[in-house]
Parts: structure tokens; C-alpha cells; sequence
């Protein structure tokens, strides 16, 4: 497990700076050819426009929607979250400059050689760089920034320890008497609509065998992939999760799939008549403990995950009373702001 939450935390920190390179590659052609420079949130000094929050909700809605177009409204939303995020870094920022902290060498050196490894050689790494238009050194005090960002966050607001035997248990105890036992099971799935042609079929296959690998390797969790990938409308909110159906429901090939998987495990592609799916079987309701505890550690973890975003506004709002944050356009301000009123 805490390998696990160490490769995350490498990870976070690659796409965190990854998508600052990406950036800074985009945004200042985008607010030439666009005009929006306009600043639409001050953070004390620091200003940020209208088009670098556009250029970054353009990269993040790319990523989510798989390069299908978002509607209006979700796209707001992806808006909003950029906001949030520019404002909660431009915070971070100031915080780390009063307490005066710096990363040790040891640690940048360290994440700098595991960026480089990701490439053939030192040339191709810095022909990368060039295209951002980043050097090496802005590049170190970025991955500074972001180790000393987890620095400040994970001793104010600590990530949750993953639930342990004894809490799942006691969450069982206090709900078994509501579990109806019948041949309903719950999960989580990923589908994707498949169109008529051969390599549209193969090629969504294809990710969704890549997508599984992820998450057996513990590379990413299921929920987010489903939040990213899924056709399904309500997977963004849900993970993809889907309780009390009956196998049968889902077609022939999907009791097939169901009838060779123990609770914990995630399919192979399965194959529908309009979609391709992989599913992840998380309860099966057979009144036993060990065919719910899947579902119940999943629960814990969502809660415990809830509760720290809860912590985490709060402390950032609490910044927010101590370096001024103006919000300067009503567009680009979200319906709860980081030390809004």
C-alpha cells in the first residue's frame, strides 16, 4: 500500500508539472490570438487571465473527454475547477515564501533524473523543454514548488490512511441488517459506444485493456478512469459505480464475464451489443462479509476522500484571509471561490 501511495504521489507530481510545461507551450500564443489577456482573479500581486484559465480547462477537458467535445455546461465546470486550482497554487505559493521553505537539492535532483529517464536521452529531454519554451532551471523550481506544495498540504491537511479491517468491520456491523440477499451485484464499469466500423471497434478495445492494466498495477483508480473515459453521462460523479443489477440485465456476455469473477476482480473486455465495457465486481449480495468488504473499503475511502476536499477548502480559504484574492469577472468565478464570500 504505501509503495503504492509513493508512486502515486511521483505521479501527481509528474502530471502537476507536466501540464505547467504543456502550458506554458499554449498559453501566451492563445491569449495573443484571442485577446484574453484580461485578468480575471488577482491573488495579492499576481494576475491571472481569462486565457490562461481557457487554455488550461481546453488541455483538461481534452483529457477527460478522451478529444470528444464537452458541453457548455460541463465545461464551465472544468472552468471552475482550473479556477479553483490557479488560485489554490497562487496561495500555496505565497504561504511557502513566509515560512520560508526550500526542497532539498537531494529530492529535485532525484525527480529531475526520473523526468529524464522518460526520455531516450538528455538531448530529446531538453528538445522537449525547448518546445515548451521552458528552461531546465525553471523547470527545477517547478517540481520545487510542487514537492514543497505536498510538503505544506500533506502536514495541514494529510492524506487518509487507507480503512482498516477493524473500521470495515465495524461499517458491516452497523449495516448487514439492510443488505437484501438475492442474485443482484454491484460494481463499477467503464463502456464506450462502439460505432460500425471495424478499427473504431478494435481501437476502443484496445484502451480499455489499457485501462484495466492501470488499475491492476495500481496505476490509477478505477473510478478516475471511469470519471475520464466512460461514455456513461453519470460517471463523473459516480466512478462508473453501478449497485444491484442483476448479470442477466447486461446481456449474455456480461453473465459470462460475471460468472468467472471473484468480488475485487476486474474483467476482460466484454463485449455488448452496442458498447464494450470492462467492469470491476465489488459486491456480490450473498449475506457474506467477504463478498461486500470490496465495496465497503470503497465507500470508506470515498468518505475519507470527501472529508479531506471539505478540509483542504477550508484551509485554503483560510489563506484567503490572509493574501487578498479578487475576483474580477463573474464568469470566471465559482459558486464557491476560494475565499469567496
Amino acid at each position: 500500500y504505501y509503495q503504492n501511495r509513493i508512486i502515486m504521489h511521483l505521479s501527481s507530481c509528474f502530471r502537476s508539472v507536466c501540464l505547467s510545461l504543456a502550458l506554458v507551450a499554449g498559453v501566451a500564443s492563445a491569449q495573443l490570438m484571442s485577446g484574453k489577456n484580461f485578468e480575471v482573479v488577482r491573488v495579492e500581486k499576481a494576475g491571472i487571465s481569462q486565457g490562461r484559465v481557457d487554455s488550461l480547462a481546453q488541455i483538461l477537458a481534452q483529457q477527460q473527454a478522451g478529444g470528444r467535445q464537452l458541453p457548455p455546461e460541463a465545461m464551465q465546470q472544468v472552468r471552475w475547477a482550473v479556477v479553483d486550482n490557479l488560485v489554490g497554487q497562487e496561495l500555496l505559493k505565497l504561504e511557502i515564501k513566509k515560512r520560508g521553505l526550500k526542497a532539498t537539492t537531494a529530492k529535485v535532483d532525484s525527480l529531475m533524473k526520473l523526468f529524464k529517464s522518460q526520455f531516450p536521452s538528455d538531448a530529446k529531454f531538453n528538445e522537449e523543454l525547448k518546445k515548451s519554451g521552458i528552461s531546465q532551471a525553471q523547470f527545477r523550481e517547478k517540481i520545487e514548488q510542487q514537492l514543497l506544495t505536498e510538503q505544506i498540504l500533506e502536514k495541514e491537511v494529510p492524506y487518509p490512511a487507507a480503512p482498516t479491517d477493524k473500521e470495515k468491520q465495524a461499517y458491516w456491523e452497523l449495516n448487514k441488517k439492510k443488505v437484501a440477499i438475492n442474485d443482484t451485484i454491484s460494481g463499477a464499469w467503464i463502456y464506450l459506444n462502439t460505432k460500425s466500423s471495424a478499427k473504431d471497434f478494435n481501437d476502443k478495445k484496445e484502451l480499455l485493456k489499457g485501462l484495466a492494466a492501470q488499475v491492476r498495477l495500481a496505476k490509477a483508480p478505477f473510478a478516475t478512469l471511469a470519471a475520464q473515459y466512460s461514455d456513461d453521462a453519470e460517471a463523473k460523479k459516480t466512478g462508473g459505480v453501478i449497485s444491484k443489477f442483476t448479470a442477466a440485465s447486461k446481456g449474455k456476455n456480461f453473465v459470462s464475464a460475471v460468472n468467472k469473477m471473484k468480488v475485487g476482480d476486474i474483467s476482460d473486455v466484454i463485449v455488448m451489443d452496442d458498447r464494450v465495457a470492462i467492469f470491476m465486481l465489488t459486491e456480490k449480495n450473498d449475506g457474506k462479509y467477504d463478498s461486500y468488504k470490496h465495496q465497503i473499503e470503497y465507500i470508506l475511502r470515498m468518505q475519507a476522500e470527501q472529508d479531506r476536499a471539505k478540509k483542504l477548502k477550508a484551509y485554503l480559504d483560510s489563506l484567503a484571509k490572509k493574501y487578498k484574492v479578487q475576483y474580477l469577472n463573474k464568469d470566471y468565478t465559482p459558486p464557491e471561490a476560494i475565499g469567496g464570500k
